[in-house]
């Protein structure tokens, strides 16, 4: 339980001074992490499964307590009584009335069972350690899915004003090469060329459009908001540093959620492999009793009897042969370690897969970046030296097409970039825990 509001501690004091209003006009990525930290519906239910596994985390769910029990029983009664006695002294009586009370307190108490009771609770424990490592992994992917999809929204946007962008420069060469084919000095095949260009950036515009409003909707989803909800996003992609690798893998081997829920299910294997154990040894029980029994009787020799007082019992329990049952659960636990402690190493292995993809697609992005920002100056300083020269018939509009189609290219591959250094960068955070600082 300490350990799931620590990290609901940890992401809320990240995003605290952010207000979580659903109907602001700006939402920012710390807004919308913060938004689905607090409404999100599969974090909702983590944190609900883990309580569940604090409550069962009881000595009395391992059965180390007592049980007490009492118990009342009066029971009332009608007969015909006819007595013959020794003396020849015969005795009837009709409607002979009969009662009788029992009550009593009952302690039972094992106070020993093989040491069973001590690797329950410790497997307790483990589980309930698994729940909350649960919870933080359910919370890191929450918040890594709102990255992603908040970013995948920059990154339309972005799209789409490059090809209203587009757009705009293919309607510049339309008009000019409309006003050029009208004096006579241009062919008709450039005009249609132009509007054919034109509508084919538009058609890619509604798409666009179309997608945007789906990411926006998965968004919402994601921070527990309807979808009709209405937000402004950030237009704006920051990529930061990432760390060394050494430190990535100090961190995961730490703080990675996956490689902790396999090293606590597997400590959860040997603690069960424990409880079949003790099914092996002796186990002691204590019982005490306190009884009162009173009977009563309108005829006969006893009309009244009662009794009271204390009882105790030792039981000790051997076992001798159990149909080899606890043997094969002994094996079938071996096979159950080995194949978690596999599972272990797959996950290690699948971890450091994902982080030399993550960085691989991170440095790779960061040359793009670079590389790109440099050629979306040239290009769009070529595209206003085409402009003029095919004005002067300088070039042709195939020359222009080419030069327009160049600008759109490389301003589509600097945002991909962008996008792609940004999604390496959260992969690389949600793989080492710390998704909550981006």
């Amino acid at each position: 339980m300490k350990l799931r509001y620590r990290f609901l501690l940890f992401f809320s004091s990240v995003f605290c001074f952010f207000s979580a209003s659903a109907q602001r006009e700006v939402l920012t990525i710390q807004e919308a992490v913060k938004a689905a930290i607090e409404n999100n519906f599969d974090v909702r239910i983590a944190d609900n499964t883990t309580q569940i596994s604090v409550i069962n985390n009881d000595w009395g769910i391992a059965g180390a307590l007592p049980q007490v029990n009492a118990f009342v029983n009066q029971n009332f009664g009608t007969n015909n009584l006819k007595q013959k006695l020794n003396t020849g002294t015969i005795i009837e009586k009709k409607g002979n009335n009969s009662q009788s009370i029992s009550a009593g307190l009952q302690v039972v108490w094992r106070v020993f069972d093989g040491m069973k009771m001590f690797a329950t609770k410790r497997k307790l424990e483990e589980l309930q350690e698994m729940g909350e490592l649960a919870f933080r992994k359910t919370l890191n992917e929450t918040v890594y899915n709102v990255i992603a999809s908040y970013y995948s929204i920059v990154t339309l946007k972005e799209q789409i004003q490059a090809t209203e962008e587009q757009i705009k420069l293919y309607e510049d060469r339309w008009n000019l090469s409309k006003a050029k084919y009208e004096i006579g000095t241009g062919a008709k095949y450039e005009v249609l060329e132009a509007e054919v260009d034109m509508n084919s950036q538009e058609s890619n515009l509604l798409s666009l459009r179309n997608a945007l409003a789906i990411a926006k909707s998965s968004l919402y989803n994601l921070m527990g908001r309807t979808a009709d909800t209405s937000y402004t996003i950030i237009d704006t992609i920051v990529v930061n540093a990432i760390p060394t690798l050494p430190e990535i893998q100090e961190k995961i081997e730490l703080y990675n959620p996956d490689i902790l829920l396999a090293n606590s299910n597997l400590n959860v294997l040997f603690e069960t492999k424990n409880e079949v154990k003790a099914n092996k040894l002796p186990s002691v029980t204590l019982t005490g009793n306190y009884n009162f029994n009173k009977n009563s009787s309108s005829a006969g020799f006893n009309l009244f009897n009662q009794t009271y007082g204390l009882s105790g019992l030792i039981g000790i329990s051997i076992p001798i042969f159990q149909g080899r049952v606890v043997n094969k659960q002994m094996q079938v636990a071996d096979i159950n370690i080995r194949n978690q402690q596999l599972a272990i190493e797959k996950a290690k292995n699948d971890i450091r897969t994902a982080v030399n993809n993550a960085v691989i697609n991170y440095s790779n992005a960061r040359k793009i970046i670079e590389l790109e920002t440099g050629n979306l100056k040239t290009a769009k300083e070529n595209i206003d030296i085409a402009t003029e020269r095919y004005k002067r018939l300088n070039i042709t509009t195939v020359e222009l097409r080419q030069i327009q189609i160049s600008y759109n290219a490389t301003k589509t591959r600097l945002v991909n970039a962008m996008n792609q250094a940004k999604m390496a960068e959260a992969m690389i955070a949600l793989l080492t825990g710390d998704i909550g600082n981006l």
